[in-house]
């Protein structure tokens, strides 16, 4: 059965006139007739009377007209909804973050939102190495993440930042970090975020500054509290919230301490809609960098 013959019956079906039904669909009443007498022999019956003075639905006719206008009411939806999800004009986009993108992302979702509303967003807080983890196995779509990208990974620079180091309240702005050798450090744990870690670590190397005791904790607020009760002190991004706690923070510029945060995505044909959002990012950035 083709769906202009179903068509052609439901517009006869409501108008029981072969020259306005023909009218309606664009087509002559031969071709009318062709369609009626072949959707009529598949479904092995007359589907209407006519004859000279009026056309009208036999039994059966009264019987499937509804059925029929409700299938192609479903049959129009369906073809609607994958012309829209080929324009990337809904569907589903699942995106990764980190804490480095927790002030910028919302504004990028709204103004994506305002553009597509027929679009999901599902939104996941992970570390870099977990957004890379869950592309390649396929369960998200982008990620912002550390850079530099996996090799073959095209990325889009969006984002900088630096290490903050949070210390007790009692200790004076001007510390010098290398007096903290005797307080405990506190970092995220490297299962939770390995990328994060091995940077602290890579600081640590690059500044010289020893630590008696390595605290681990399994995120930011709580490496944040600690500093706080004056249990030891913690390294986190610039762009993390403090919480409200009542702490010392100093910012960190020196180019070990800083990083550049990127759109990412995996290799390959990206769909509409990923393109989509890729598009309206890198139009959001105040400079256009290179894409790789």
């Amino acid at each position: 059965m083709e769906l202009r013959d179903l068509k052609a019956f439901v517009v006869l079906g409501e108008l029981l006139h072969f020259s306005q039904a023909a009218s309606r669909l664009h087509i002559t009443q031969s071709a009318l007739s062709k369609q009626i007498r072949r959707l009529e022999d598949e479904v092995g019956a007359p589907l209407f009377e006519r004859n000279a003075n009026r056309t009208r639905l036999t039994e059966l006719g009264r019987a499937l007209l509804a059925d029929a206008a409700q299938l192609l009411d479903d049959s129009l939806s369906w073809l609607r909804q994958a012309a829209d999800l080929q324009a990337g004009r809904s569907g589903s986009l699942r995106i990764g973050f980190g804490a480095s993108t927790h002030t910028l992302l919302p504004g990028l979702i709204a103004r994506f939102r305002q553009q597509r509303p027929q679009v999901r967003i599902t939104l996941s807080d992970l570390s870099s190495h977990h957004q890379w983890q869950a592309m390649r196995e396929g369960r998200l779509d982008l990620g912002f993440c550390r850079l530099p990208a996996p090799s073959g990974w095209p990325s889009l620079p969006v984002v900088q930042d630096c290490f903050q180091a949070v210390l007790p309240p009692d200790y004076p702005p001007d510390t010098n970090l290398h007096s903290l050798g005797s307080l405990p450090l506190v970092i995220i744990r490297r299962d939770l975020a390995p990328a994060y870690h091995d940077h602290v670590q890579y600081l640590l190397a690059s500044s010289a500054l020893d630590c008696c005791d390595i605290l681990p904790v399994s995120d930011f607020p709580a490496a944040i509290a600690l500093a706080a009760a004056g249990l030891g002190w913690a390294l986190i991004p610039a762009s993390a919230s403090l919480g409200g706690q009542q702490v010392r923070s100093i910012l960190l510029r020196e180019e070990a301490a800083v990083w550049q945060i990127g759109l990412i995505r995996p290799p390959g044909v990206a769909g509409p809609l990923v393109e989509s959002f890729w598009e309206m990012v890198r139009q959001s950035l105040p400079v256009e960098p290179d894409t790789k």
